[in-house]
């Protein structure tokens, strides 16, 4: 059981670094039809890449704990698949996977200190 609660949450914290650099490409080719961002699965290994138009990507991370994912990257001990179509999965974290990837979402972070982009933006429109 540890052995697989430690999987869980290296598992989570990957995930949560990886959206942190999709942020950031995001922020970068934010006029890109498809850009690529890199899967955020939990494989601490995986350096593949996803298309997902911006608004795919933003429907996605309305929730700290949905990451879009390659086919076949999915670990059901810790997360679930709650959307799914050809050129990529969207699993949904939960139990104390879901705690980190909610603890260590980029957004909140940036919340919390003062300095979430898209709240600066919406001030300025």
């Amino acid at each position: 059981m540890l052995q697989r609660d430690d999987h869980a949450i290296k598992g989570a914290k990957n995930q949560s670094l990886i959206r942190a650099v999709n942020e950031h490409v995001e922020a970068v080719v934010r006029e890109a039809a498809n850009p690529e961002f890199l899967c955020e699965c939990a494989n601490v290994d995986c350096v593949e890449t996803l298309e997902l138009s911006i608004m795919e990507y933003e429907s996605i991370r309305s929730s700290p704990v949905r990451f879009p994912v390659k086919h076949g990257h999915v670990f059901p001990e810790f997360e679930t698949v709650v959307e799914e179509n050809e050129r990529y999965a969207v699993v949904e974290k939960f139990g104390e996977a879901g705690e980190i990837a909610r603890q260590e979402d980029p957004r909140r972070r940036r919340a919390a200190a003062g300095s979430d982009p898209g709240t600066a933006d919406e001030a300025h429109t």
